[in-house]
Formats: C-alpha cells, sequence, structure tokens
C-alpha cells in the first residue's frame, strides 16, 4: 500500500531530521563553550526541525505501533471484541486528529493572509510551520483510517503494528473470532 510505504519514508526522513536537530545543538553548545560566541539561531532551528520530525513522523510511528497503546483490557478481550475496541479507539482518534488537521490548515491560511511570522531571532514565515503540522495531522488522520481498514483485514498485529507480511502471520487481531 502507497500510504504504509509513504509513512516509512517520513519515519525516515523524522529520525535524519532529529539527527540534524542534535547536530545543530552540537554546533551551539561547541560554540558557546569553546569559543563563547553562542549561536542566535541554533535553538531555533532545533526547535522547528524537532516540530517537523515530530509531525512528519507520526503517521509511521502509529504504523510501527509507536504511540501509546494502553493494553491493560485489550489483551484481555476476545479477537473480535479487541477488533471492535480498537476501531472505536481509532475513531475517537480520529475525532482528535481532524479537529487539529483543521485547526492547523486554519492557522496556515491566516500566517499567509496576515504574513504571520516565528517569534524569536529566526523570523521565518509561520506557514511553513503551519504547513508542516497541517501535512502531518493530515498523514496521521489518513493512517489511523488505513489503522482501521488494515484492522478488519486482519493485518494489524496484536500490540498495533500494521503487519509488513499483509497479515499472514498466524497471530491476527480478530483472526479466530
Amino acid at each position: 500500500m502507497f500510504l504504509r510505504k509513504f509513512n516509512r519514508i517520513c519515519g525516515y526522513a523524522a529520525g535524519a531530521i532529529i539527527l540534524l536537530s542534535a547536530l545543530v545543538i552540537m554546533y551551539d553548545v561547541v560554540c558557546r563553550y569553546f569559543f563563547n560566541a553562542p549561536s542566535l539561531y541554533a535553538p531555533y532551528i532545533a526547535a522547528f526541525l524537532m516540530l517537523g520530525a515530530v509531525f512528519i513522523g507520526t503517521g509511521y510511528a502509529l504504523q510501527a505501533g509507536g504511540h501509546v497503546f494502553v493494553e491493560l483490557l485489550v489483551d484481555k478481550m476476545r479477537p473480535a471484541l479487541r477488533r471492535v475496541s480498537l476501531t472505536i479507539g481509532y475513531a475517537f482518534s480520529m475525532v482528535f486528529v481532524g479537529a487539529l488537521t483543521r485547526a492547523c490548515w486554519q492557522f496556515s491560511v491566516k500566517a499567509v493572509q496576515s504574513g504571520w511570522k516565528a517569534q524569536g531571532n529566526l523570523p521565518i514565515p509561520s506557514v511553513i510551520l503551519y504547513g508542516v503540522m497541517t501535512f502531518g495531522s493530515a498523514l496521521l488522520l489518513a493512517t489511523l483510517v488505513m489503522m482501521i481498514v488494515e484492522l478488519w483485514r486482519g493485518r494489524v498485529a496484536a500490540d498495533g503494528r500494521v503487519r509488513e507480511d499483509g497479515g499472514a502471520a498466524a497471530e491476527r487481531v480478530g483472526a479466530s473470532g
């Protein structure tokens, strides 16, 4: 499925962005403590990079089972009931993520109309930040839809991860129920 592959690419991109953010912070530390010349821009660049990494990588994190997943009751349910319970949880998540996507989009539009810039020493256009947030939220929303579809096709593992084998493994959610 295209979305699964795209999420994986975004996950790797998020990891690379986190590495880049760490390098920016390391540069600032070296400048500050060895040359007594702190960077005015490094903290802002690192913060913007982390924001991008979080929003770009969140769809992959869900797909890979990296989001918070409370298994206390779900693990004790029969497979059919587990599938329904997970579907309800994904649906509630879709409501929240849908509202987040809409809010990010509205802020993106306002940022363009008003010419907003980020505060601080690095006043980049705010539409870039809100655009990344809108993109990441929309990607997460699409991934939630994919998770429900994959769940009902038997391709989501009991730990909430999408199976890369297409659900051929023996332990599938709802396989016997």
